[in-house]
């Protein structure tokens, strides 16, 4: 089933076509959206910090210590920060809105 995801970049809204199983950092690059994974994927970085709709955190699978020991490191994350290489894509995600901050 195809999950509809929303990445806001800025003011300019995308809609893009999830799959189940995959990340939300996948899914930026499937859709041709530019978000930087600078650790490819491993959640060790910080820079595919995204903000996740606050409806939908707990929709999504919760961050795991090692995401949240990045939050811990840079002063930019807020109560609904995620990593995009660590949100995984659910039935639950469908119409979410991301917003990828400047």
């Amino acid at each position: 089933m195809s999950i509809k995801i929303i990445f806001n970049r800025a003011g300019k809204i995308t809609e893009a076509v999830a799959e189940v199983g995959d990340t939300l950092l996948e899914t930026a690059h499937k859709n041709g959206i530019k978000l930087f994974g600078g650790c490819s994927g491993a959640g060790v970085c910080g820079t595919c910090h995204i903000l996740v709709e606050e409806s939908y955190l707990n929709k999504i699978n919760p961050p795991t210590d090692e995401e949240l020991d990045i939050f811990d490191i840079f002063p930019n994350f807020s109560s609904n920060s995620r990593l995009a290489c660590q949100v995984i894509v659910s039935d639950s995600a469908h119409g979410m809105t991301v917003t990828i901050p400047s």
